[in-house]
Order: structure tokens, then C-alpha cells, then sequence
């Protein structure tokens, strides 16, 4: 008998500086929920100003962004991986990723090449908006000859 437990991704917690975070709080709450169906929510508990991207009315997961006197900093492939539910949605948020860079030069786009390793194709590319950290939007795929499939 195994004395750990099963763990599970609740949330992340992103950071930026003090006294930014309402000047972007417009555009980050419209960009992250219409792109990738979270939704804004603020707690009276917490510390204004900050929101919560929750994925659902019961915040199964959620990212928590909030003002810090030393906000987070990301100098490499630092990310949030996303699994989507087929490649066409993985194309969707890339296309209204480069539809937002058009206009929002924030926007941040890494293109990828699909991962072929042996048993699986991954399709992805990488953003940054906004938020001091990249967001891996992919979709995982079993090839037809793995045991999976």
C-alpha cells in the first residue's frame, strides 16, 4: 500500500508589480475568457486587486493573478500547459492569438513544430500575454499503432 496520495493540478499563482494589474485587467479578463473559456472571478477574501480564471463554477483548477512587491519573473520556457480537446482548438486560440498580435503588440507567439515521438503527435505552439509566463496550448494524440489508440 502506497502512503502517497494522487495529486492533482488545483491552481497557479501569477504575480505582477504593484499597481498594474487594473490597467490590464480589462483586456486580460476578455483575452484568457473568450480564448480559452475561463472565467474572472474575485474573492472579498483575497487582497484587492486580483482575479481568479477559474475553469468552472467550482473552480476545479484556476490561475490566480495578483499584485506582488516582487512580481514573477520568467527568463526561460517556463510554462502552463493547456490540453485541448482536438488540433482544430489548438489552431482556434492559435489563430485569435495572431488576430490579438495584430492589434496587441503584448502578444507573444512562439510557433512549434508537432512533436512525432513513438507512440504520440503533439500539436502546440507557446503565447505570453499579459502575464509574465508562456501558455502551451496542445493537443496530444495517439498514433493509430500505439496501445493507447
Amino acid at each position: 500500500m502506497s502512503l502517497m496520495s494522487k495529486a492533482r493540478i488545483n491552481h497557479m499563482e501569477v504575480t505582477v508589480a504593484r499597481g498594474t494589474l487594473a490597467s490590464i485587467m480589462p483586456a486580460l479578463e476578455s483575452f484568457y475568457c473568450e480564448t480559452l473559456g475561463l472565467k474572472p472571478a474575485h474573492l472579498d477574501a483575497f487582497p484587492a486587486p486580483h482575479v481568479f480564471l477559474i475553469s468552472d463554477d467550482v473552480a476545479s483548477y484556476f490561475i490566480y493573478v495578483a499584485e506582488h512587491d516582487k512580481p514573477m519573473i520568467v527568463g526561460g520556457d517556463d510554462h502552463l500547459g493547456f490540453h485541448m480537446e482536438d488540433r482544430a482548438a489548438v489552431d482556434r486560440v492559435k489563430n485569435a492569438c495572431r488576430e490579438l498580435a495584430k492589434v496587441d503588440g503584448r502578444m507573444e507567439i512562439r510557433d512549434l513544430d508537432d512533436l512525432d515521438l513513438q507512440q504520440t503527435l503533439t500539436h502546440a505552439f507557446y503565447f505570453r500575454y499579459l502575464l509574465p509566463i508562456w501558455f502551451d496550448i496542445q493537443f496530444i494524440e495517439y498514433k493509430p499503432s500505439s496501445a493507447h489508440a
